[in-house]
């Protein structure tokens, strides 16, 4: 009899888990909302796997009983920093090697000052040079998989005249670390106990439509569960999918020769964000070799065999200690503290096209069908048990240009059970559709358009004007701003992104429609596959998006830039993404931008930290250290040894050891807490912390999920007459703020009148007491689409300031924001959008009142601009032309809003006007739904 299902409903927003549906609607209508403005619950039901469901068990592998607790790991005391001797020396070592990467010399020079400053007190630094660093690090037990390497050597046939060629000579090393073990390493980090799946599930919404999100939401894992618990032996244990990624990388960009393959491998139990955002849950764990030859060996088929065969074959020997356990048991010491048995199974590969095709075996150009006809419906898609039929029956040319394989080889995934790699090759959203798609294609496209319809000199004057257009994007937290338009050379992934944000409008009045909405459909698909949850509603909107692209994009054939048409690989391959979604859920979770990230502090950082001679084992002991460290800091953090700052914990343990000796007669014991604890600390020893303001670069934060939070900076700014609002008013040309707050108050204490109070019935503000001025708010909010933290959590700046420098530029600085009305309609049509002019807090009575000077902006139609698919919005403006201001409270502000000015025609843009007029000097404006993701899913 088949086993049944094990289902459970869930509150998505706290994580409720019920276990009927009465029970989430008994749940729902005591918990309605969240604690936080207008958001409420989307409710959903899992269905776990019913035959490896992830049972603990002991050491040996046998099951425990249910609800027997974990047996947890041996204890420390709170004070054992071992190997270090204090706190302070452990953090230390983080700043110094992880954080500022310093070199030997500078270490040395800074710790032999601070020894100075200690000798009169008889004291010494908790760590004295580079060496006592370097040796304390290597001690610490946690986080060592250690590398190893073997030699790989060309063993074929070799020219009988003539010189052997050097790569046939040569000895090539490959460097790796055990996958087993550091499989266990990522299972036991105790930063990952809230981010693993332990069995694969399906999620269903209350309307029963599928929600695909985490890897082992999708079908894959499932099916892979299916075959492995055919064998009884299985059952109860957990499938680990691995994730393995490659891609080449130069280090040296001046020389163009320094080029390494680093492996990456992760699990598909780890949640996306987790693996987006590092957190150890992507590791490296090999670099494979790059023959060299010469240019005469580039087209050398026996060269290129060679290539393949070490490639293929390094992967099948890094990979070779999983394949036991691949169809047995294997036992894993999970962060929860339990014990469970692992059946291993090669996963998704994460791979620009070009190593695609490499790991796949397949004729560069190839994918199903043949590089001409790449969209043909009819083709049969590869499988292994159909390549290796054809590598059976067919001749090598038939291989070749009928099929597509390249002959005689075999792609490291037929070595291990179940592995399938056309079936394995991800979708990627960096070099598919943002690099690929959009910046080599139809931004391309664009100017061979304009050189087509136009004289040499028109065209080139149009494309100035379009690189002036973007230039006079304005400032939105961790945009990249383009001075001169797409004038550069080095294009960059990031580059990509950027421009993909502020492009469209800049076309306005050069190209026809249809190439408007050719951008407007392909930036929809992307900004859809980018989401953190896809539902069935969503693939449905992705797969319309795709059908829309296809029909407009025509515009470039027609027009003659693209005559053959569009049988190309990184466009076809968008035409899997809706499989690829059903089988490994969000491709926010698989894309090769995590690779190309970890490149950074895995190969680039430690490269330019090494000597350069013998770089890679240099490199090697770098990722060493800052691995142990990492281990280090996830141990000490989940031991609570890591709260508040060091100099706080100093003073804490100083201040108990005062109490202490001052009750040593006595015993009655002094209450104190200090920054932990819910006392106050004592005057002497108080620190009074003010944190800086943050540069303004939005990013990921930890903490649980909230759905918005909108706070003023700690520092207040100086030089406002803050002793009423008439004088703050007159200071900043705005003479009737005082009666602006007075209609704010009337507004908080009766928040159903409508209409413009009468001002004799608003409250004075004689009474009120201490007004502050600030040039900056942060918004926090949760945006599990963007790069976010464990909760989902994301933040940005906001900025109100009368001087801000950019690229030379001093100007004022005011941002827009998303306020919500507290409507309930979604979107745009539930929101309002406005530009700070200040932000302030004042106290009235017992009460502070955290405020933002705003002026608001209308829509101008009833539905987003059918060209661009962005909301059109213009500032509200009394009769005499002037704007219409009023003071809210900052709880209203959702987030940051980023507006593009609405072009008319093809009028230039005069010379003398920059980024920081455009939210002055145009009269209307595009939401721009595409400035990130989190953006994409609230204004559209």
């Amino acid at each position: 009899m088949a086993a049944t299902p094990a289902v459970f409903w869930i509150c998505e927003g706290c994580g409720k888990v019920c276990k009927s549906r009465g029970g989430l609607t008994k749940h729902s209508s005591t918990h309605n909302r969240h604690p936080c403005v207008g958001k409420s619950h989307n409710n959903f039901r899992r269905t776990y796997h019913p035959r490896l469901d992830g049972r603990p068990c002991r050491r040996d592998g046998e099951f425990l009983p249910p609800g027997t607790p974990p047996t947890p790991p041996p204890s420390k005391p709170d004070d054992d920093w071992s190997p270090f001797t204090s706190r302070a020396g452990f953090e230390l070592a983080e700043i110094f090697y992880t954080t500022a990467a310093l070199s030997n010399d500078t270490i040395d020079r800074i710790l032999d000052i601070w020894a100075a400053t200690l000798v009169p007190h008889n004291d010494s630094a908790p760590i004295t040079d580079h060496h006592n660093l370097h040796s304390t690090i290597d001690a610490i037990k946690l986080g060592h998989v250690p590398w190893q390497s073997y030699t790989a050597r060309y063993n074929g046939l070799r020219p009988e005249d003539g010189p052997t060629p050097e790569w046939m000579t040569t000895d090539y090393q490959v460097w790796y670390r055990d996958p087993r073990k550091v499989i266990h390493a990522i299972f036991s980090n105790p930063d990952l106990v809230d981010g693993i799946d332990y069995v694969p599930y399906r999620e269903f919404d209350l309307n029963g439509k599928r929600r695909y999100c985490d890897f082992m939401s999708a079908n894959w894992a499932w099916k892979q569960c299916d075959l492995i618990s055919v064998d009884r032996d299985t059952h109860g244990a957990i499938f680990i999918p691995v994730i393995l990624g490659s891609d080449k990388t130069t280090v040296s960009v001046a020389t163009g020769q320094n080029e390494y393959h680093p492996v990456y491998l992760s699990v598909g139990n780890v949640h996306n964000h987790l693996r987006r955002a590092h957190k150890d849950a992507l590791v490296l764990i090999g670099f494979l070799p790059i023959p060299k030859g010469a240019r005469k060996d580039t087209d050398n088929e026996t060269f290129r065999d060679f290539r393949r065969r070490i490639f293929h074959g390094s992967l099948t020997a890094i990979n070779m200690t999983l394949e036991p356990f691949m169809s047995d048991w294997d036992v894993i010491r999970c962060s929860d503290h339990h014990f469970r048995r692992a059946i291993y199974g090669l996963g998704p590969y994460i791979a620009d096209y070009p190593e695609q095709s490499a790991t796949a075996g397949t004729v560069y150009n190839w994918c199903d069908a043949e590089p001409n006809d790449l969209d043909n419906p009819n083709a049969n898609l590869r499988t292994r048990e159909r390549t290796l039929a054809l590598l059976e029956s067919e001749d090598p040319d038939s291989l070749w240009y009928n099929h597509g394989i390249v002959p005689d080889f075999r792609p490291f995934t037929m070595k291990f059970p179940r592995a399938d790699i056309y079936e394995l090759l991800t979708s990627d959203l960096l070099h598919q559709a943002i690099k690929g798609t959009f910046k080599d294609h139809l931004v391309q496209w664009v100017e061979d358009y304009l050189k087509r319809v136009h004289r040499p000199s028109k065209a080139e004057n149009i494309l100035d004007e379009i690189d002036r257009r973007i230039a006079l994007a304005p400032l939105f937290p961790g945009l990249r701003r383009f001075k001169q338009g797409r004038n550069f050379k080095q294009w960059t992934g990031n580059d990509s992104k950027a421009l993909m944000k502020v492009f469209v409008n800049a076309l306005e009045g050069y190209v026809p429609p249809d190439i408007i909405k050719t951008f407007n459909t392909f930036l929809d698909f992307c900004y859809l596959a980018r989401q953190n949850v896809l539902t069935e509603d969503s693939l449905d909107a992705l797969g319309t998006a795709l059908e829309r692209f296809h029909h407009y994009r025509e515009i470039f054939r027609v027009s003659g830039v693209r005559p053959d048409g569009f049988s190309l690989p990184r466009q076809h391959s968008l035409k899997h993404y809706r499989r690829n979604i059903e089988n490994f859920g969000a491709p926010n979770g698989l894309c090769s931008s995590i690779t190309e990230s970890k490149h950074i502090t895995a190969v680039k950082k430690p490269w330019r930290r090494s000597n350069r001679y013998e770089a890679l084992k240099q490199m090697l002991t770098i990722n060493t250290r800052n691995d142990k460290l990492a281990a280090a800091h996830a141990d000490f953090s989940s031991r609570g040894m890591l709260r508040g700052t060091c100099l706080g914990d100093a003073l804490q343990k100083l201040r108990q050891t005062v109490d202490a000796e001052s009750v040593s007669d006595s015993d009655d014991e002094d209450e104190f807490s200090g920054p932990d604890g819910n006392g106050e600390a004592g005057s002497d020893l108080d620190l009074d912390h003010v944190d800086n303001e943050d540069d303004g670069s939005p990013g990921p934060v930890d903490g649980p999920s909230i759905f918005s939070e909108v706070i003023l900076a700690h520092k207040k700014a100086t030089r406002y007459p803050c002793t009423s609002f008439q004088a703050l008013g007159e200071h900043i040309g705005q003479s009737n703020l005082n009666e602006l707050v007075q209609r704010f108050l009337f507004y908080e204490k009766n928040p159903t009148f409508t209409g413009p109070p009468p001002l004799h019935l608003c409250p004075t503000t004689e009474h009120i007491e201490k007004i502050s001025v600030f040039h900056s708010a942060t918004a926090t909010f949760c945006a599990p689409s963007n790069p976010s933290g464990p909760g989902g959590l994301y933040r940005e700046t906001i900025r109100c300031t009368p001087r801000w420098q950019t690229g030379g530029v001093v100007a004022h600085r005011r941002d827009c924001v998303v306020l919500n009305t507290g409507s309930e309609v979604p979107g745009m049509r539930g929101l309002n959008i406005a530009r700070v002019h200040l932000l302030f807090s004042f106290e009235a009575g017992d009460e502070v009142f955290s405020c933002a000077l705003i002026h608001e902006f209308s829509k101008s139609f009833d539905d987003p601009d059918p060209d661009s698919g962005m909301w059109i919005v213009e500032p509200d403006l009394d009769q005499n032309r002037y704007r219409i201001m009023s003071v809210v409270h900052v709880d209203s502000m959702v987030r940051a809003a980023h507006l593009l000015p609405v072009f008319r025609g093809d009028a230039t843009v005069p010379r003398e006007i920059n980024f920081s007029h455009t939210l002055d000097v145009f009269t209307a404006f595009y939401v721009n739904k595409y400035i990130d993701y989190h953006a994409f899913e609230t204004v559209f």
